[in-house]
């Protein structure tokens, strides 16, 4: 790797080359201070989709992973948002040099997870696409801080 900065002078020029790429090592561990908000990030998530879920079943327009009350989805259809929110929650208190990544993906797998809704309930799948976006930030953030970049 090379310096940050190596200067050559000649009697009429002088050239400075500064190294500006990115780090090469692993990422480093996160803070405690980074890992309460990963938690409290994805605690909201969880919260808000909660609040999301129990709204649309209340106005009779049910999300997609619990389905009319007359006909509901099968079981395993509600894993998949316990599974999308549930994964970061656990991995930031267990595995904290993996959350960024599991954040980002979660962020993301939220945000797919949106689409089925956008055809029949938009107003739903808005929801759940900024819940999923207000979790991008913070994973993004972090991420960003693990690899030094400032």
């Amino acid at each position: 790797m090379l310096p940050l900065s190596t200067t050559v002078s000649s009697d009429s020029c002088t050239v400075t080359v500064m190294n500006s790429s990115a780090p090469l090592s692993a990422q480093s561990q996160p803070s405690d201070g980074w890992r309460m908000v990963s938690f409290l990030t994805w605690i909201g998530v969880l919260a808000s989709v909660l609040a999301v879920t129990i709204s649309s079943r209340t106005i009779g327009r049910s999300i997609w992973w619990l389905g009319p009350s007359s006909n509901p989805a099968p079981v395993f259809y509600l894993l998949i948002p316990i599974i999308i929110i549930g994964t970061p929650l656990i991995v930031t208190l267990q595995r904290p040099h993996r959350m960024a990544r599991v954040g980002l993906v979660g962020s993301l797998a939220l945000l797919v997870s949106a689409l089925p809704d956008a055809g029949s309930n938009s107003a739903i799948a808005i929801a759940i696409f900024v819940i999923g976006l207000a979790a991008l930030g913070p994973s993004i953030a972090l991420l960003m801080v693990l690899r030094k970049y400032r």
